[in-house]
């Protein structure tokens, strides 16, 4: 296949559950308008929410590769490594989360709003080895990977010169959990294996459309798959349509510390219980574990790797000074409301009735039940792609918590766009 003849399949693909004509020409204008605007909705544990990019219905995600590497398998697994390589891996991951929550935005911020702080995720963003594969919900995007040739010694992209290269491109459906198998659980829509990672204190995730898919060890994944060549030319136009890859890959303060993090090979002790209580490595004691671990050495006394006051100081002010304002300005709420039917008044306008059960923000299990509604129109594998079996295991048997009885979805309105509330005391810190 060709890359038009790929994005001619998604775009079929996409018009055929399309039935509200939210990606018509026109109405794709309008939604075009909203990119960068990242959605509040609340995940379902309490008052967390998700800052999902509002793109319309997310009706599939993407990875783009120069190749395939079958298995497909997240940073951490890759190569086989040993149970002690990857719990020093998770060391790491504990020193980040632990930077992370020294940042004031994150403290001040996130956390005060609610707003999930996806630390893996970020962490993945940023060169961490972790469980999550990424994911875009942009199809743009995940080309640019597949037609861009990453340079680790520079650590920036670049475009190729000349002739015609292959590429691969997953395509993920985010109805099906895909762990370890496609579950078609439509009740952990965004909120079992595949989840947002959206908008954080840090830019990455949020301009990549970012989503993480956690993959257990020894699992892989079950996706569309699509083989496609690209010339030069159209390698160069992805290269330019994100300004060198600049837009993607941003060089931010979190890049130098997370290589530094990378680098470590002396961690606390306290990072060392930390680790294990929260993976809780089978078949090892601490004691053993710390035997193993022959390329680290472990202190009693070693201060946490945090941001230091100087560059909180700084990252308040400009915080304060503009980002604050511009961050609290791309994230919106979609406001909705149920009701049970409408009738008629004697001038035979409609007026609904049974107003119900409103809300400030969307829910994930709302979102779950459209892109449900729009699954069910066209199940059907796109035309040109492969499905991708990497973990040998037949699809599971059909998720039914109805017992194959048809299930009542309230009648609801849902507002078109979101729109900004934040107010300045709401961001200030």
């Amino acid at each position: 296949m060709t890359i038009d003849e790929v994005k001619k399949s998604i775009h079929d693909a996409i018009e055929k559950r399309d039935f509200t004509h939210e990606f018509s020409p026109a109405n794709q204008m309008l939604l075009n308008q909203h990119i960068g605007s990242f959605q509040a909705v609340l995940s379902g544990n309490g008052d967390e929410k998700y800052l999902i990019p509002e793109l319309g219905t997310t009706h599939f995600l993407y990875r783009g590769q120069n190749k395939e590497y079958p298995p497909c398998r997240p940073t951490i697994y890759r190569g086989d490594p040993e149970d002690d390589d990857i719990f020093i891996d998770r060391m790491k991951l504990t020193v980040f989360k632990r930077l992370l929550a020294s940042h004031p935005v994150v403290e001040k911020f996130f956390r005060r709003h609610h707003f999930l702080v996806n630390e893996e995720g970020l962490g993945q963003h940023y060169g961490l080895n972790t469980e999550v594969l990424d994911l875009t919900s942009s199809l743009d995007v995940a080309l640019f990977f597949a037609t861009c040739k990453y340079d680790k010694h520079k650590d920036c992209y670049d475009y190729y010169r000349d002739g015609v290269h292959n590429a691969v491109l997953y395509m993920f459906d985010p109805l099906c959990d895909n762990e370890p198998t496609p579950s078609m659980r439509f009740d952990r829509y965004m909120n079992g294996n595949i989840r947002p990672i959206g908008l954080q204190a840090f830019p990455r995730p949020g301009v990549q459309f970012g989503y993480g898919l956690r993959i257990p060890r020894g699992e892989s994944t079950k996706s569309w798959m699509y083989e496609f060549s690209f010339t030069a030319e159209e390698s160069k136009a992805y290269y330019d349509m994100f300004h060198k890859g600049d837009i993607l890959w941003v060089k931010d303060r979190l890049v130098e510390k997370t290589m530094e993090i990378t680098a470590m090979d002396s961690f606390s002790f306290s990072v060392f219980n930390e680790t294990f209580d929260t993976y809780q490595p089978k078949g090892w004691t601490k004691s053993k574990m710390k035997k193993a671990l022959k390329d680290v050495t472990l202190h009693t006394h070693l201060e946490d790797y945090l941001f230091s006051e100087q560059e909180r100081k700084e990252i308040i002010e400009e915080w304060n000074d503009h980002l604050g304002r511009e961050t609290a300005s791309k994230i919106v709420r979609k406001q909705s409301f149920s009701f049970d039917g409408k009738e008629k008044e004697s001038d035979g306008t409609e007026k609904l009735i049974g107003i119900h059960n409103k809300m400030d923000y969307l829910t994930t299990k709302r979102l779950g039940d459209l892109v449900n509604l729009v699954f069910v129109t066209a199940p059907e594998d796109p035309e040109g792609a492969l499905w991708k079996n990497y973990t040998g295991k037949p699809r599971p048997k059909e998720y039914n918590p109805h017992k194959g009885q048809w299930q009542k979805v309230d009648g609801g309105m849902i507002s078109v766009f979101g729109k900004p509330y934040l107010t300045e005391k709401d961001w200030i810190i």
